[in-house]
């Protein structure tokens, strides 16, 4: 008899084959469509380990708990508030933390364009290609730092939410380069403008509303949805900025 290949056993967890039956038809079925074999094959060995002493449920609640930002640096995802799922770990290496690059040996730093209760934002040129982005300073010393650093590592990549290029740590402070929205805060335009029409204001909202079900959809909640942090592209488009508040949820 041939000896089955390590990681081809389908049901060491009676609870596996109600899951995938439930959710075959189900939008959130990522299962086995966006895991590797070796993270599956390892998830479900933790669960045979777990299930002595765990719920039913837990083994599904696990695999919900490890849902993964969009493909690093892309933008053209299907259908906005449906970001696609990436490998576990899979964080685009100018993004990652705790690397030995200066910041000034890659960016020429320019003016300051804003400011908050935690850091700053300015204008930085790159020494490579000449093209502009806004680098946003912060402090470190609060929590609230490194989870907003997490968090857009985890989200980027979407075209709603504010791509972030790179991550420079120092021993004082995370120096994020993240794409430049030159088309300004919505609430500047809103004030330069007037009164929007119901159907301008009715599109803006629709535009919103999809970035947050991504959002919610990947695990997070922004918590500070406002006028002031929502940037424009020159071309209109809107995106999800300032993710100091935001936080982590899951089931339940």
């Amino acid at each position: 008899m041939r000896k089955k290949r390590k990681g081809s056993e389908t049901d060491p967890c009676p609870n596996v084959p109600d899951i995938l039956s439930s959710t075959r038809h189900s939008r959130s079925s990522i299962i086995t469509s966006h895991y590797s074999l070796e993270d599956y094959t390892r998830l479900k060995k933790r669960c045979k380990e777990d299930s002595s002493d765990e719920p039913a449920g837990s083994y599904k609640s696990r695999l919900a708990g490890i849902a993964t930002a969009p493909p690093c640096g892309t933008s053209s995802l299907g259908t906005p508030g449906r970001g696609l799922k990436r490998k576990i770990g899979c964080i685009d290496v100018a993004t990652q933390t705790g690397r030995k690059n200066k910041i000034e040996n890659d960016y020429v730093s320019g003016a300051t364009i804003g400011h908050g209760k935690f850091g700053s934002v300015w204008l930085c040129r790159s020494r490579v290609s000449g093209a502009e982005f806004a680098c946003k300073t912060l402090r470190k010393g609060e929590e609230t730092v490194h989870k907003e650093v997490e968090i857009m590592q985890h989200l980027s990549g979407h075209p709603g939410v504010v791509t972030l290029h790179a991550v420079y740590e120092e021993p004082e402070s995370f120096h994020l380069v993240m794409e430049l929205c030159s088309g300004g805060r919505l609430i500047d335009q809103i004030l330069g403008e007037g009164r929007y029409s119901e159907h301008r204001a009715a599109n803006i909202f629709k535009e919103v509303m999809s970035v947050v079900k991504y959002c919610h959809d990947m695990g997070v909640v922004h918590r500070d949805i406002k006028p002031e942090n929502i940037l424009l592209t020159t071309s209109g488009k809107i995106k999800l900025a300032d993710f100091g508040l935001a936080m982590r949820i899951t089931n339940g």
